[in-house]
């Protein structure tokens, strides 16, 4: 799965904050695709209930965005059932009935500006858009060793990384992005062309005090250790 480096809007001297922006999460922007192009295309693991991320249990979403030559995104979601996934007893421990997942959710605020265009949500048995705690499909149960089909919907903005879920009525259900499983691509905001020129003109700024600013890099790295 491709990871991507979301801009930082402002720069500082301090090797404090690089260092406190060295230890956050990232919640990385998707790398910039060609309109009417190749869409960019990966897997990502959802965690069951009781954290696994690897294995049986474990549910994989394949996704991909493709940009259009309007500049519209269209998102696109495959549940997959992993071969001998079971349901769990209230201990955790396998049983030998077969384990089904019958619903996907990606969260993402579908009112904020451009992130969900209206109607286009397609593909289950049923689509809900429930606004600021994003999109939901509803499809037949797929069993182990199966997947759903495309469960997909558009948007002007690019995509970011952000959390998914997908569920049925018995555990392992439900699995999660978080906090043990992996990000899946969802609408987010697009930098304005100031910004960008920003960027540039800050690089070109920074080149006479490249010296200066290792010796901030190598005082942040030290910081990072203490993360």
């Amino acid at each position: 799965m491709k990871r991507y480096t979301k801009p930082v809007v402002g720069l500082s001297f301090s090797a404090a904050l690089i260092a406190g922006i060295q230890c956050q999460t990232a919640q990385a922007q998707l790398s910039l695709l060609t309109p009417g192009g190749p869409a960019d295309t990966g897997t990502s693991v959802l965690a069951d209930a009781l954290g696994t991320n690897t294995g049986p249990e474990a549910i994989t979403i394949s996704w991909s965005v493709s940009e259009s030559l309007s500049d519209v995104y269209t998102y696109t979601y495959v549940v997959n059932n992993p071969v001998g996934d079971v349901v769990l007893d209230n201990n955790g421990n396998p049983t030998l009935t077969p384990e089904i997942v019958d619903a996907y959710s990606v969260g993402f605020d579908t009112t904020q500006p451009g992130n969900y265009i209206m109607n286009s949500q397609i593909g289950g048995l049923i689509g809900l858009n429930n606004g600021s705690a994003g999109l939901f499909w509803a499809f037949t149960p797929i069993n182990p060793g199966t997947s759903s089909g495309p469960l997909s919907f558009q948007s002007d903005n690019a995509p970011i990384l952000g959390n998914a879920n997908a569920q049925d009525r018995n555990p392992p259900s439900p699995w999660s992005s978080s906090p043990d499983g992996q990000q899946v691509p969802v609408p987010g905001a697009v930098p304005e062309p100031s910004t960008t020129a920003l960027f540039a003109l800050t690089g070109l700024f920074l080149v006479p005090f490249r010296s200066k600013l290792l010796q901030l890099v190598g005082g942040a790295k030290k910081a990072r250790s203490s993360c």
